[in-house]
């Protein structure tokens, strides 16, 4: 049986995924790929972009595309989701996201292929199902136990990183959610 305090961390990722799925319905296609904000060469983990394999983009133009792809609507839910996915993990040994994600994804500066809405929709799904069972029984022990030195909070209490996990979730739905009205978009809860 899961403690008061899981139930409601639970409850708050619960409704930042329900949220990352509206904003991300409510994106139209032409903002899909737009950058949120400019991205600069001298902007920490941004230069140079590199494919997954970590080799650079040859061509000038599809570096400078890819560059600017970091803060695009597609980029910053997929980063959401793989930091939220690997959280909730993080007392697994052999943690990997669902395909068509890679672990090489956020490794500084990759900029992997666009995304679609159908597969970061997948991926709010996948992490709500993990939600749902880790919470359905997490314990004050296990809450207490320090994260693996695999992950890149280890030490921490893992119930400490389960709440900075939701908060990381949510600022970054709000941004999205921000870009949009910015544009005159207004998701469907609105």
């Amino acid at each position: 049986m899961t403690t008061i305090w899981g139930s409601a961390v639970a409850g708050q990722y619960r409704s930042t995924l329900e949220d990352m799925a509206i904003v991300l319905r409510g994106c139209p296609p032409e903002l899909w790929e737009a950058s949120m904000w400019e991205v600069r060469k001298t902007d920490q983990w941004m230069w140079p972009p590199t494919d997954r394999d970590g080799q650079p983009f040859d061509d000038l133009e599809m570096r400078e595309r890819k560059m600017q792809a970091m803060s695009a609507v597609w980029r910053m839910a997929s980063h959401a989701l793989f930091f939220t996915d690997n959280d909730l993990s993080a007392m697994q040994a052999d943690w990997a996201p669902p395909p068509p994600f890679s672990p090489r994804d956020e490794h500084a500066y990759v900029v992997p292929h666009t995304y679609s809405l159908e597969d970061l929709l997948g991926y709010v799904d996948y992490c709500r199902q993990k939600v749902d069972a880790l919470f359905a029984d997490l314990a004050d022990d296990q809450a207490a136990a320090p994260v693996p030195e695999t992950h890149r909070y280890h030490g921490w209490p893992f119930g400490k990183l389960l709440l900075g996990g939701v908060i990381h979730l949510q600022r970054h739905s709000a941004e999205i959610r921000t870009f949009l009205r910015g544009h005159g978009i207004r998701c469907a809860d609105e």
